[in-house]
């Protein structure tokens, strides 16, 4: 063993250091010590950390010193106070205030009550602020363990140890050697040792969370350098549930991939306390995350450019009110505040009715000097994503604009081919509402959270494989992905925002859509039609503008899930996609159905039209 890296010779039977009198290890890791100690000086009990090795030259000396000197001069809430910096018998050493807190070794003993997941995750958003300070002052803390984040008499973090630890060699890997100081390393060398931080946050929230540590390794600064080639996922037995939205964003937080990964603190505090946010039984639930931008902004933009035209088509006295349904689900938008306007003033006024999720009842309700003030109320297209895009940049700002735009024509597309698959017992405006409904919650996110949704959609893109040769490491799905990035399920939104504009209870069970990995069962109930059909319809929206082959398979795989319980065949399907794709968009139809190199949809369709 290198002579370097030794006990400090204070850690001898008389157990003292320097005027330090050593009462207990609290922690150890590769690269220090976290000592509980009384200081005969001041008569004070102490958080002690020494770094594990000595440094081998005058100049590690003074490095290590610089960097703890700068480190010990920022002031933070959540950053422990330095008492001293100093070297005793050639060991660096950090004197950190304890002032009676625990830290969250000692906490999480048996001996004390189990933390709840919300304190969990609170607890980790306020180490998270404290690195992120750091981070943004240049430096990294680079050995997070137990023993050096505390928890003071109020409950809330205090971190020390900020930059004690002298970094073991890393092979192949930046940070290598003697730490430096802020300002002298390269800004490449402080990112990585930052994102090393948040991905050593990453496997203390696993380990708080699954009650024993990731890969079975207690030294958070050892797992961390094991992340990638080993695979770190929250086991499903917890002490205590963990919603699914939480376990996206710890997986990802310690996902084998660093581009998957958390790269900064912010961004993990911004899912962590969506997440906080959604899960709050006093702030609305899911509805906190996005209420604001509902009464500032309104909910989303219509299709339409100039309100002017659509406001003169509903003027017309010979169009009947079926043509004017047709108009308005072509503009999800309107159709929702509609629905919305009708249900709100019934609230209102204190009727006894139930609530509508029928357009044309709506607009028999609303008449025309309804519809023109419903139709003032909305943006044109693209709404605030018009404004977004000048602080994105005109690349970013644009994708986010035809990336809502996509979604609006899939929304319009399933809501029409729900049309067509709906049994005689359920309405064909609820079905198509319904349909549309259960992309509310993605529509939502990409119209009001454009940044956000960019790093969604990286994260559901395929990774390069982990062998030569190999196949594409698979992206997240779309649901994990807004899990660990806005700490909310889709689904979670949709319900939240529909109950809030006053949609009936079966019609939101309707827009939650059924589950892909589980085979769906006959209906018993029109709501249970309702729910059927809408997956069926947006299930079947998945094929538009998929490679050939892949449009057979899928097919195949639709027909196999829903040719029993929705009484449907393969002819219905590609007809009422046929149908409901023409009406929406005929550029879409053309590269869906009419032109295809390979078999596929539209070799589909032509052969049932053979037929």
């Amino acid at each position: 063993m290198d002579s370097a890296d030794v006990m400090p010779p204070s850690a001898s039977p008389a157990r003292r250091f320097g005027r330090f009198e050593l009462r207990q290890l609290l922690g150890k890791s590769s690269v220090s010590y976290a000592w509980l100690a009384h200081d005969t000086a001041s008569q004070a009990e102490v958080l002690l950390c020494v770094p594990r090795a000595q440094p081998k030259s005058e100049q590690d000396k003074d490095a290590w010193s610089q960097e703890v000197l700068l480190a010990s001069r920022l002031k933070h809430p959540r950053l422990a106070q330095v008492l001293d910096i100093g070297i005793h018998e050639g060991w660096p050493y950090a004197v950190y205030e304890r002032g009676g807190a625990l830290s969250l070794h000692e906490r999480m003993q048996p001996s004390h009550p189990l933390p709840t997941v919300v304190d969990i995750v609170n607890w980790t958003i306020e180490l998270l602020e404290a690195l992120a300070y750091a981070h943004e002052a240049g430096t990294a803390h680079k050995d997070l363990e137990l023993a050096n984040v505390m928890l003071d008499s109020a409950g809330h973090i205090k971190v020390a140890g900020l930059a004690v630890g002298l970094a073991l060699p890393r092979p192949g890997g930046l940070g290598a050697g003697a730490p430096t100081a802020p300002g002298t390393g390269s800004r490449q060398e402080q990112r990585v040792a930052a994102e090393r931080d948040v991905l050593m946050a990453g496997l203390l929230l696993h380990r708080l969370l699954a009650g024993h540590p990731a890969l079975d390794d207690p030294d958070l600064a050892s797992a961390s350098l094991r992340v990638g080639p080993e695979i770190v996922r929250l086991p499903w037995s917890t002490p205590q549930p963990v919603a699914e939205t939480l376990r996206s964003i710890v997986n990802r937080a310690t996902d084998r991939q660093s581009r998957q990964r958390y790269l900064n603190a912010r961004t993990l505090i911004s899912a962590l306390q969506n997440w906080i946010k959604t899960n709050s039984q006093e702030d609305s639930g899911p509805l906190a995350l996005i209420m604001d931008r509902l009464e500032s902004v309104g909910h989303l933009p219509s299709r339409a450019r100039d309100m002017g035209g659509i406001l003169k088509v509903f003027t017309r006295e010979e169009l009947r009110v079926d043509d004017m349904v047709s108009q308005i689900v072509l503009d999800p938008a309107l159709a929702w505040e509609l629905l919305r306007a009708v249900n709100t003033a019934r609230y209102q006024m204190g009727g006894n009715e139930d609530p509508s999720c029928s357009l044309g009842r709506a607009i028999v309700l609303l008449g025309q000097q309804g519809l023109r003030k419903v139709c003032g109320t909305l943006r044109t297209w693209p709404g605030v994503l018009q404004a977004s895009s000048s602080l994105q940049g005109a690349q970013a700002g644009e994708a986010a604009v035809t990336a809502l735009e996509t979604e609006l024509k899939v929304a319009c597309v399933a809501a029409l081919a729900a049309r067509w698959l709906r049994p005689f017992n359920i309405g064909d405006e609820e079905a198509m509402m319904a349909a549309m409904s259960q992309r509310l919650g993605r529509l939502l996110i990409l119209y009001h959270f454009p940044e956000e949704s960019a790093q969604i959609n990286r994260l559901t893109m395929p990774g390069p494989p982990t062998e030569a040769e190999g196949k594409p490491t698979p992206g997240m799905t779309m649901d994990a992905a807004t899990g660990a990035v806005l700490g909310i399920h889709p689904d979670e939104l949709t319900a939240a925002v529909l109950r809030y504009w006053g949609f009936p209870e079966y019609f939101i069970q309707a827009a939650r859509p059924l589950s892909v990995n589980v085979s769906p069962r006959r209906p018993e109930s029109p709501g249970d039609w309702l729910r059927l059909t809408a997956s069926l319809a947006n299930e079947l929206c998945e094929l538009i503008e998929q490679p050939s082959v892949r449009q057979n398979l899928m097919l195949t795989k639709l027909m196999s899930r829903y040719a029993r319980p929705a009484l449907t065949s393969q002819k219905e399907l590609l007809e009422s996609l046929q149908r409901a794709v023409r009406a929406v968009d005929a550029g879409l139809y053309r590269r869906t159905f009419a032109s295809a190199p390979e078999p596929g949809l539209a070799a589909a369709a032509a052969s049932q039209g053979q037929r």
